[in-house]
């Protein structure tokens, strides 16, 4: 599992993290980016619903990990060869639409996105299976990941900085080669992975799953990661898209090493706050309660958008970057580990899709949209302002919910237990 988070979750750092700025050098608006951002998961939202459930009934989750793994090789060659439209002039939103290279490009990444989705949910169902009794330790497993984007990031940066020499635009077809020869190795890897898949299906478990989305602290934790999602969308999908912002603005000197730069920025957020989080996860969640974690990132979230909108240079944001690796890894290890807890047994996958749908399949492509909107109308610095405000404001409706929940249900233990007392006084009479 090691091995393939290395080069499965590195092979999408050359690309994930690009695909913004690649649309914005096609001539495409943040309002389109944003849009192509926000339907891009719908799909993915399906399959990764549809392919838990199917894993979960046959028991066929080493069979689809490889497949998934393999059409995502086969769709990264396909965006190596789409033709290249470059321009430093913004295309009209109706006339962007209109061209066959936008639906060719769009469709592309859409589905190279469902496949990921698919492989996510897979993987980490599988990872927590593997780890049996210690789940806690998830996060020593998935920091490789982080490891190997971390990696891959900036040897991509700078990979594409070195070809485009001289060159008006940046090309990056080292990003397209380099993540089709980590996805190529990852298919052998999966191969050899042993898939643990004890519990079948059955419409017990089905139930319980139905039952488990109607408790109040559950529903409360799937709004908790849609609003994640939400949040972490912007720095997703526009982060490096306001890099160049500030490189054109106020720095144009750092923009022949623009991508060298989000390479490095991408590697410190990994190794200085993912790798390390991700290795404190199961010590943290031992000794604070999830809740009380997703409080604590929330208010991070409020102080890394306040950060983001006064800064002028570019470079200056490779500090804050650290904060952003801490958040995406602490959340990311609390939900997985969480959602486990909370699962029937032999549903794992179902409900690991339910918590994917929430964080991809409705956080952010809300987020996209909104966010691309934002940055069309008032501009990327007055957006990270106001969602600064939004995520303190989240803070302190998560932690007044959080209490209520808990209070509720202690009452309604308190009151269950006397109720049981007193029947037992009375059968004793």
């Amino acid at each position: 599992m090691k091995m393939h988070y290395f080069v499965g979750i590195g092979g999408y750092a050359p690309l994930i993290p690009f695909l913004s700025t690649m649309a914005k050098q096609r001539g495409y608006s943040s309002f389109i980016v944003g849009f192509i951002f926000a339907v891009m998961p719908i799909p993915g939202l399906l399959a990764k619903l549809t392919f838990g459930m199917i894993t979960d009934k046959f028991n066929c989750r080493r069979m689809v990990f490889v497949l998934s793994v393999f059409i995502t090789s086969i769709l990264v060659f396909i965006m190596l060869i789409i033709p290249d439209t470059n321009t430093n002039e913004e295309i009209d939103d109706v006339d962007a639409i209109r061209s066959p290279l936008f639906w060719l490009f769009w469709i592309t990444i859409t589905l190279f996105s469902a496949t990921a989705m698919v492989k996510n949910v897979l993987e980490d169902t599988i990872c927590m299976s593997l780890l049996g009794e210690n789940k806690h330790k998830y996060g020593e497993q998935r920091l490789w990941g982080s490891i190997g984007y971390s990696l891959l990031a900036i040897v991509s940066g700078v990979c594409v900085d070195w070809y485009s020499k001289e060159q008006d635009y940046k090309n990056y077809t080292p990003c397209f080669v380099i993540s089709l020869i980590c996805f190529i190795l990852d298919i052998i890897v999966v191969s050899t992975i042993k898939v643990v898949q004890q519990s079948p299906y059955n419409k017990k478990v089905s139930s319980d799953v139905k039952k488990l989305l109607t408790e109040v602290r559950i529903l409360a934790f799937l709004v908790w990661i849609v609003l994640f999602g939400f949040f972490i969308s912007f720095i997703w999908n526009f982060l490096f898209w306001y890099l160049e912002d500030l490189s054109t603005f106020y720095h144009p000197e750092t923009k022949s090493w623009i991508k060298t730069l989000q390479g490095l920025a991408i590697l410190i957020q990994c190794f200085g706050g993912e790798v390390p989080s991700f290795f404190l996860s199961g010590f943290i969640l031992k000794r604070i309660n999830h809740m009380n974690v997703f409080s604590i990132l929330f208010f991070v979230y409020a102080l890394m958008f306040f950060l983001f909108s006064i800064i002028k240079n570019p470079v200056y944001i490779l500090p804050v970057e650290i904060l952003n690796g801490i958040t995406f890894a602490l959340f990311y290890s609390g939900a997985i580990s969480y959602a486990n807890f909370s699962t029937p047994a032999g549903a794992e996958g179902t409900f690991q899709g339910v918590i994917g749908t929430a964080l991809t399949g409705l956080g952010t492509p809300i987020g996209s949209l909104i966010g691309g909107y934002m940055f069309k109308i008032i501009g990327s610095i007055a957006s990270f302002k106001i969602l600064s405000a939004l995520a303190i404001v989240t803070c302190i409706i998560q932690i007044i919910v959080t209490r209520m929940i808990n209070r509720f249900s202690k009452n309604i233990n308190i009151n269950s237990t006397t109720s049981c007392r007193c029947q037992s006084e009375v059968d004793i009479d």
